[in-house]
Order: C-alpha cells, then sequence, then structure tokens
C-alpha cells in the first residue's frame, strides 16, 4: 500500500476512534447523567411515597378511631336498652380498640399528629369513664342515669366526636396533599429524557394503582364497617339498631287514618341451648342463620326481619289491616321453626314462642316491650303465639317494681333469704301417719311484707323467670329435706313445678344436679304438676317425666279435675301420685250420702288414681266428716288446715305430731261403733 494511502487511512481510524470515543464518553456522560437523575428522582419519589403512606396510614387510624368510637356510643345506647353482659363486653372491646388505635398513631405519628392522637386519647379516656359509671348506674337500676347521661356522658361523646372528625378530615385532606406532592415529583422526572418519561410514567401508574387500591379499600372497609354496625355478623340480618331506624320510621309514617297498624313480633327460639349443649355452637350458629332464613321467607316483602341478639328475633310489618293478617303470618313463622333442623352433626328439632304487639302510633320502646310480654305468654302457656292483652300484662307499675324486685332476687341469689318455703303435712289415712309434706313459696317482701304465690307467681311465668324462679325453690326444699333427714325426720317433699319448666331442656339436668348436690335420696323428691300445664305440651313434658322418674323422683298430678284434660293422654303421663283438688272436697263433709257431683267426682277420680296404679291425695281438708269420708272412699293421703296450715321449717316437726294427733283422733272415732258392733 503506498505511503500516503495508509496515512489517510491511519487519520481515518484515528478519527473514528477519537469519534467513538467522543460518543462513547458522551453517551456514557448522558446515560451517567441519566442514571443520576433517574436514581434521584426515584429516591425522591420513594421518599414522597413513604410519606404518602404515612400520611395514609396516619389517616387510616383516625377513620379507624372514628368508628371504634362511635360504635362504642351504639354499644352504650343498646345498654341502655337492653342491659346484658354481652352488650358491655362489646362496649369495651371497642373502647380497647379506640385506645390501641389512638396509641398507634401516637407512637408511629410526630409532631402535630402525635399531639393531636395523645389529647384524643385523653378526651377518650375521660369519655370512657363517664360511659363506664354510666353503665354501672344503669345496670344497677338507679334512676339518676339519665341525667348522668344527658350532663355528662353526652356532652363528652359529643365533644370527642367532634374533634376526631375535625383531626380525621385534617388528615386525610393532609394525605391527599402527599399524594398531590408525589404527582408533582412524578411530572419533573417526566421532563427529563424519553426514558425517564417512560419509567417515570410506569412509577406513576404503579404508584396511582397503588393509591386508588388503597383508597378503595378504604372506602370498602368504611362501607363494610357501617354495614358491621347495623347488620348481625352470623345471619347477615338488620340487627336492633337498624331494626330500630326502621321501626322509627314505621310509627312516623303510620295514619291512623287509613285503617292500618303498625305489628311488631318477637320470636324466641325454644330448644336452642338443648343444640348448643348436646351439638356444639357451631351446630347452634346454623340453627340461627337457618331460622333466619326461613323467618324471612316466611316475611317475604311484607316486612323485616333482624335478629336482636342470642336466639331472638324480630319482625316488623309496617302497614297490617288488623291482628288476623299479623296472626295468620306469625302462625306462618311458628310453623316454619317447627320442621327439623338439618344439620352437619345431626338433626334437631327447634320451635318458636312468638309474641304479636299492634301499635296505630306511639313509642318503639312500648311496642317492644308489648310484643316482648306476649311472647313470654306464649312461651309460658306453650301455645306458640300470643297477642298482647293488657289485662294480662305484667307491665303495670306495680307488677313491674314487683318483677324487678324479684328478678334482683334471684340475680344476687337471695341472700337474705326472701324467698322462703313453708310445708304442710300429708297425712296417710290408714294409720294416720305423715310421710310427706307439701313446699308452698311465700316471700316476705321488706315493704309489702309476706306475700302469698299469687300475688307474684304469675309474673315469674308470664315474664321469663319462672325455671330460675322453680329451680331456686326447688334447692331450698331439698337441701331442707336433707336437713331433716339428717335429724332423723324422712319426710317426702313435694315442690310445684310451673308449666315451662319441663319443655326446658337444662331444668332436668338442673334437678338431677340439685339432689345429687344436697345428697337427698330421690325417692324423697316429689315433682307436682298441673293437669293443664301437663297437657300443654305432653310430648316433651312426659319425655322429660320419664327421664325424672327413671332417676327415681316421683310424679303428683296436681289440681286434678280441673283442666278437663283427655284421659286418653293422661293415661301416658308417667305420674305416680293424683291430687284432687279441694273444689271437689270443701263441701264433702256435708254430704252423707255422698250423692252430690263433688262427691261422685271425689269418689271417681280415687277410684280412677287406684286403676291407673297411683295413690291419691285430697287436697282442701278442713273438717273431720270430711276426712273420714275420704277414708271410708279408700283414698290414701289427706292434707289441709284440720291437720295443719302451711309452717315453716322450724314448725314442721311439731306440726307433723299435732297432724297425726288429729288424724289418729278422728280415725279412732270412727272405728269405736264399728268396734262395738263385732264385740
Amino acid at each position: 500500500m503506498p505511503r500516503p494511502h495508509r496515512e489517510t487511512l491511519r487519520t481515518r481510524v484515528g478519527g473514528f476512534l477519537r469519534r467513538g470515543a467522543g460518543t462513547t464518553a458522551a453517551l456514557a456522560a448522558v446515560l451517567l447523567a441519566l442514571a443520576a437523575y433517574v436514581v434521584q428522582g426515584a429516591l425522591a419519589t420513594t421518599r414522597a411515597t413513604e410519606e404518602q403512606q404515612h400520611a395514609l396510614e396516619i389517616d387510616a387510624l383516625f377513620f379507624e378511631a372514628r368508628i371504634a368510637i362511635a360504635t362504642q356510643e351504639v354499644n352504650l345506647r343498646h345498654y341502655q336498652v337492653e342491659p346484658s353482659v354481652a352488650v358491655r363486653q362489646r362496649f369495651e372491646q371497642v373502647s380497647v380498640t379506640a385506645d390501641r388505635t389512638l396509641g398507634e398513631v401516637a407512637d408511629i405519628g410526630s409532631g402535630q399528629a402525635r399531639a393531636d392522637a395523645l389529647r384524643l386519647r385523653e378526651e377518650h379516656d375521660a369519655y370512657r369513664e363517664l360511659a363506664n359509671e354510666l353503665l354501672d348506674v344503669t345496670a344497677a337500676g338507679d334512676a339518676g342515669h339519665g341525667e348522668l347521661d344527658r350532663l355528662e356522658v353526652t356532652p363528652a361523646y359529643y365533644t370527642l366526636q367532634d374533634d376526631i372528625d375535625h383531626v380525621s378530615r385534617a388528615y386525610h385532606d393532609a394525605a391527599q396533599q402527599q399524594v398531590t406532592a408525589l404527582r408533582q415529583t412524578q411530572v419533573r422526572l417526566l421532563a427529563g429524557t424519553m426514558l425517564g418519561f417512560a419509567i417515570g410514567l410506569a412509577l406513576v401508574g404503579m404508584i396511582m394503582r397503588l393509591v386508588g387500591g388503597y383508597q378503595r379499600r378504604l372506602v370498602e372497609q368504611a362501607d363494610e364497617s357501617r354495614h358491621r354496625a347495623l347488620h348481625d355478623p352470623l345471619t347477615g340480618l338488620p340487627n336492633r339498631t337498624l331494626f330500630g331506624q326502621h321501626l322509627a320510621g314505621a310509627l312516623a309514617d303510620a295514619d291512623p287514618a287509613d285503617g292500618r297498624q303498625v305489628a311488631l313480633m318477637v320470636v324466641d327460639l325454644n330448644g336452642f341451648k338443648a343444640v348448643n349443649d348436646t351439638l356444639g355452637h357451631q351446630a347452634g350458629d346454623q340453627v340461627l342463620v337457618e331460622a333466619g332464613r326461613r323467618l324471612t321467607a316466611a316475611v317475604g316483602d311484607a316486612g323485616l326481619v333482624a335478629r336482636l341478639g342470642g336466639d331472638e328475633f324480630a319482625v316488623l310489618l309496617p302497614r297490617v289491616p288488623g291482628p288476623g293478617t299479623a296472626v295468620a303470618l306469625g302462625e306462618s313463622m311458628i310453623q316454619a321453626l317447627r320442621r327439623n333442623f338439618v344439620l352437619a352433626a345431626g338433626p334437631a328439632a327447634i320451635s318458636g314462642s312468638l309474641g304479636i304487639a299492634l301499635l296505630p302510633q306511639g313509642s318503639g320502646d312500648e311496642l317492644f316491650r308489648r310484643a316482648d310480654a306476649a311472647m313470654y305468654r306464649a312461651k309460658a302457656g306453650g301455645a306458640g303465639l300470643a297477642v298482647y292483652d293488657a289485662s294480662a300484662d305484667t307491665g303495670s307499675r306495680d307488677r313491674m317494681q314487683l318483677l324487678a324486685e324479684l328478678r334482683a332476687l334471684l340475680d344476687e341469689g337471695d341472700p337474705l333469704g326472701r324467698l322462703q318455703l313453708h310445708y304442710q303435712p300429708q297425712v296417710r289415712l290408714s294409720d294416720g301417719t305423715v310421710t310427706s309434706v307439701e313446699a308452698l313459696v311465700r316471700w316476705q317482701h321488706p315493704e309489702r311484707g309476706m306475700l302469698p304465690p299469687a300475688a307474684f307467681l304469675s309474673i315469674a311465668e308470664t315474664s321469663g323467670l319462672e325455671v330460675r324462679l322453680t329451680c331456686h325453690l326447688l334447692s331450698l326444699a331439698v337441701h331442707q329435706a336433707a336437713a331433716w333427714r339428717m335429724s332423723g325426720h324422712s319426710y317426702s317433699v313435694a315442690v310445684n313445678v310451673s308449666p315451662g319448666c319441663l319443655i326446658d331442656a337444662g331444668f332436668v339436668p338442673a334437678v338431677l344436679d340439685t339432689v345429687a348436690a344436697a345428697g337427698l335420696p330421690p325417692e324423697l323428691l316429689r315433682l307436682e304438676l298441673t293437669e293443664t300445664s301437663i297437657m300443654a305440651d305432653p310430648a316433651s313434658t312426659v319425655r322429660a317425666l320419664v327421664e325424672i322418674r327413671d332417676h327415681g323422683i316421683s310424679v303428683s298430678v296436681d289440681d286434678f279435675g280441673t283442666g278437663f284434660s283427655s284421659l286418653a293422654q293422661l293415661r301416658h303421663v308417667p305420674a305416680d301420685e293424683l291430687k284432687i283438688d279441694r273444689m271437689f272436697i270443701k263441701d264433702l263433709g256435708e254430704d252423707p250420702d255422698l250423692r252430690t257431683p263433688d262427691a261422685v267426682m271425689a269418689r271417681s277420680a280415687v277410684d280412677l288414681g287406684h286403676n291407673l296404679g297411683l295413690s291419691v291425695v285430697a287436697e282442701g281438708v278442713e273438717d273431720v266428716p270430711a276426712l273420714l269420708r275420704l277414708r271410708d272412699m279408700t283414698c290414701d293421703y289427706a292434707q289441709g288446715y284440720l291437720l295443719s296450715r302451711p309452717v315453716p321449717a322450724a314448725d314442721l316437726p311439731a306440726a307433723c305430731t299435732r297432724a297425726e294427733e288429729i288424724a289418729r283422733a278422728a280415725i279412732g272415732t270412727a272405728r269405736e261403733p264399728a268396734d262395738q258392733g263385732r264385740r
């Protein structure tokens, strides 16, 4: 190659290399600058994102605290309407949630956020202290709780609510400002290079998606929180709060002129506790869900079904023509509940007690009270359904006061022994020996004096206290019988059982546990049930009585002849004794020929009892001729004022001695002419 050509090639190659090196250097510089810009932009974006995330976290925590405080107030109001341990526990749970959330803000926040959180926490502590005081006053039944609520609790709540609303909105705005700042940083990053623009755009898109998703989640959580605050989490039905709102609206819209009424139904499940105890709480939850579904299907578009709590539901019919429509719908609901529940753990038989109250206008609380009273009356009578009846209402001021005092006695265990048992001897007519006594309750009221059973038993039976009261009295009688036995007097004690006890799944186990705890031989306890109460639910009653008798406890059919029961049903009752009501005995002494209808009924009852293999007791024996005529009829036992009035436990041994003396003197007088004739 000629030299000039070699020099030209060398020059071109050198120029290419120089330009390549320069281009490479320039490219490297651009890449380094771009890299630095991107790194700087990434760092700036990261800082902005962290600040925004922190702001959103603060915003979310304040919002959560706001929801918890509102839910705390809802539970406080719920407790004032329906004091219960469950409601107070929910109040404490949301109180702890609110306090914990504000504490988290104080821990992760700084500056103003920390100061706001600490201030709100102090305000919440003050409100919580006042609210707990109101809960205690409400639980104690103190009439001054309204003034405490109005003057202290409500102002404290509204002060706290206004403050946290203001703070929550402020930090929500701050979070939005952080979003705006982030967008500005991204725009500056986009102004650099196309690559930076692409990267920044991708980053903005990603962050916007994250922010948008987080905001959507916040909105969804808020909606879910509102839904949870107004709906039962298990069944999905409206809760008491939402139901109360609908009830208030229905009452406000009610127009008496159009002939329509507002109907409120309260439904309580019978046998639900037995499902929980035997099949487990999961099965109980399945029953509640299915019961809610059946009630909703039965009501349809005619009204609203809500779960009030536990196994209690409510139904609102905002416009019904009259009681007949409400009763027909109520009966369809009761029938729906009576169908067997097919559960994963096995089938379960549940029924319902439903109370109906109708009101053209007025207070929702009053309507609830009336429906509740009707429901308890339906449960006590075993009819399944009852419409509110003012004449049978336990809601008069005087009766409500007695009900409250009786409930308090049972809640506290009656430490002063206000509920007392008096005992009336029963004499065996063959030899005049006292073998058993009947326990009869009295209430030593601190202001009203000694109250007889008629003054308060009906209140207990129509207010859901009959099982608790019967179990309490049963425990007194059993332990007293055990004490007598230890002192050498093995009296059999008879205890009257209220109508609803034998359809309560927990009653029979309670009886057996009481007898075992007292160490009393089961044969020394006898349960007395009225003929009418047995017939209210024969199937359930017979099952319970069979279990009781299998454990050695005897059963007596009380007030026989007054219930007009079917003898075909009565013959299947597993009983040991028949008690003839006093109405057939009171005039027996004035009928020497035993030809009056009462005498015929008494003799027929004795013959019927003996033919069924039962011993027969006559109540209300008040004179010697009646006693002798009963003995002539081969009646087995007698009790009444002739022999002894009911007496306190301490006086019973002496009363039994007197009763035996009276009976033996009468029997001896009756025997004397016959003995002389034989001589």
